[in-house]
């Protein structure tokens, strides 16, 4: 068991997303380190590359007391997969929701320029965001995806970045327990089996009545999936 847990959070929010899950985390006695990525928060400023998101996962990795639970969703998830792969005997498990889908180019072009073409419209782009998120999850949920501000301008290099990876080869030379979390209406579902077959032994773990952001639309069970992982994480030596 680990009692260190280190959450990588998703595109355009920030550390904030995981206020519900470090809450109940940590009076259950764990560590829970949540960074901010480049272009994201706190470092919004900064430019978003796949060489400071690892960087920023490996420095949260190594302030841990213990090798931890590495947990990512969305794009927070294909960073964790994509470095749990290359840092063998570093952590203790990996969560990944919302992340099993094989983003090619046509479809990372498609998704990016869909989701930029909503900062194009008219009037304040960051209020009719966080009320659409409203209404699809709740105003706390909202309050707490963009809490630290929403990150723009960096989707585009986002999925550009996470399309160019093989994730199914990160999946399969992972060597540490891993769990596959998904929404139940998460689209983001498609590749389910390719992901399942990749692992070999991964658990897939679906939260019934959520969406793409699980941890929001189902807080109390996702910290419990993490807490579950965590117990039953390998034990390795400590950093």
């Amino acid at each position: 068991m680990t009692t260190s847990i280190v959450l990588i959070h998703a595109v355009r929010s920030s550390r904030t997303m995981w206020k519900g899950q470090t809450r109940r985390l940590r009076e259950r006695g764990f560590q829970v380190i949540a960074p901010d990525l480049p272009g994201h928060g706190r470092r919004r400023d900064e430019a978003f590359t796949l060489e400071s998101s690892l960087a920023t996962i490996d420095e949260a990795v190594a302030a841990c007391d213990e090798p931890p639970l590495l947990v990512g969703l969305s794009l927070g998830g294909y960073l964790t997969l994509h470095w749990a792969a290359w840092n063998p005997s570093r952590l203790a498990a990996v969560v990944a929701a919302g992340c099993t889908i094989v983003p090619g180019p046509a479809m990372a072009r498609i998704y990016g320029l869909w989701i930029s073409m909503k900062d194009w419209l008219p009037g304040d782009s960051d209020s009719r965001v966080t009320r659409s998120f409203a209404r699809r999850h709740t105003r706390k949920a909202a309050r707490r995806y963009y809490g630290g501000g929403r990150a723009h301008g960096v989707v585009r290099t986002v999925v550009r970045t996470i399309s160019s990876l093989d994730l199914l080869a990160d999946v399969a030379r992972i060597d540490v327990p891993l769990t596959l979390v998904n929404g139940e209406h998460d689209p983001f579902r498609r590749h389910e089996a390719l992901f399942l077959e990749a692992a070999g032994d991964a658990e897939l773990v679906i939260l019934h009545d959520a969406g793409h952001i699980a941890n929001l639309s189902r807080p109390k069970r996702f910290a419990k999936v993490l807490r579950r992982a965590a117990r039953h994480s390998r034990a390795v030596d400590s950093v």
